[in-house]
């Protein structure tokens, strides 16, 4: 069970109402024309929507541009680190998450951070709205979830290593409230699965690798096993793919038919399931019909009896007893009783 606490929850007002949604498909995947985008919108979608507000491509003010995933957690719960890894650590407060499958550059961080800014000043402006001050610490975190960055960029934005967090973590300066996360410079624990999903190449197949050996039974591993089948089938959708994709491809090839035969598992067992129900429900309404039919027959045919043991004859007794003749025929005579004592 997850423990619960009390904790404010910012989410500018302006800007939750002006958010826009990627539509779904029926697998939970975010419809667009970019898969891995899809991907990680719906990874993010499928880990967090128990435990808050989930919105992707959320709007900001000036020119058009969007977040990626906005996430604010519930006013009352707590992650759970069994359950999301580094993710309970790092969406215990309202976060911007910005991932890139691509080199990460200059201006797509200098973009991401501009992103922050406006949401940040939109938070300010509405606490002074309602007369009330607005700590720094309680602003919206970004984290920039990157699959390949140089030093060369972490440094130039001030990007340094957390003891608490270890390798892969580099936060920049402290005002700015913002993180990189190298997903290739991750230790290769459960902690970072999540976050390596979003990974490329080696890293990502390793991470798929580590999905399917969890239990079968985890509901974590089914909906990141859906969620990896979809991205295949759109991959494979696509008039063409780079030999990067191709590697994605092959490494989702044993998801996809993990997924095939736990489906086509799942079918059988619920058709048996269905199957059982129905014959159990046939059963006892065949059953209850035949005890009743049986037993009015049994009280008719002791009346008879009785009848034939005072005498009257066989032609009456089937008219008042609905039995055949023949059943009559068969019947002992049975004699009648002696009067009672007065």
């Amino acid at each position: 069970m997850r423990s619960l606490v009390q904790r404010d929850t910012i989410v500018p007002r302006s800007l939750s109402a002006r958010y826009q949604v990627d539509s779904w498909d029926a697998m939970g995947l975010a419809v667009t024309t970019r898969p891995f985008d899809a991907f990680n919108k719906s990874l993010f979608r499928e880990l967090l929507s128990p435990f808050g507000q989930v919105i992707p491509n959320m709007a900001v003010a000036g020119e058009e541009r969007s977040i990626d995933i906005f996430f604010a957690p519930a006013p009352e719960t707590v992650l759970d680190p069994a359950e999301l890894g580094r993710l309970a650590a790092m969406l215990d407060k309202p976060a911007l998450l910005e991932p890139f499958r691509s080199q990460l550059s200059e201006a797509e961080v200098c973009n991401c951070l501009l992103k922050l800014f406006l949401v940040h000043t939109e938070s300010y402006r509405q606490a002074e709205r309602e007369g009330r001050s607005l700590a720094s610490d309680n602003l919206p975190r970004l984290w920039i979830l990157a699959a390949s960055v140089s030093e060369r960029l972490i440094g130039a934005f001030g990007g340094q290593m957390h003891e608490t967090w270890g390798e892969g973590f580099y936060f920049l300066p402290t005002r700015l409230r913002s993180a990189i996360v190298a997903i290739a410079e991750l230790p290769i624990i459960p902690e970072t699965l999540w976050l390596r999903l979003l990974g490329r190449g080696r890293t990502q197949e390793d991470a798929i690798a580590e999905l399917l050996l969890l239990p079968e039974r985890d509901p974590r591993r089914n909906s990141a096993l859906s969620l990896l089948v979809s991205w295949r089938i759109s991959m494979e959708v696509m008039e063409q793919v780079d030999s990067e994709e191709r590697r994605i491809l092959m490494a989702l090839t044993q998801a996809y038919q993990e997924w095939e035969q736990q489906t086509k598992r799942q079918g059988r067992e619920e058709g048996l399931q269905q199957g059982l129900q129905q014959g159990l429900e046939q059963g006892l309404e065949q059953g209850l019909g035949q005890g009743l039919q049986q037993g009015w027959q049994e009280a008719q045919m002791a009346i008879a009896q009785r009848l034939l043991g005072e005498g009257m004859t066989i032609e009456v007794i089937a008219r008042v007893t609905g039995l055949s003749i023949e059943q009559i025929e068969q019947l002992p005579a049975r004699p009648p009783e002696p009067p009672s004592a007065v």
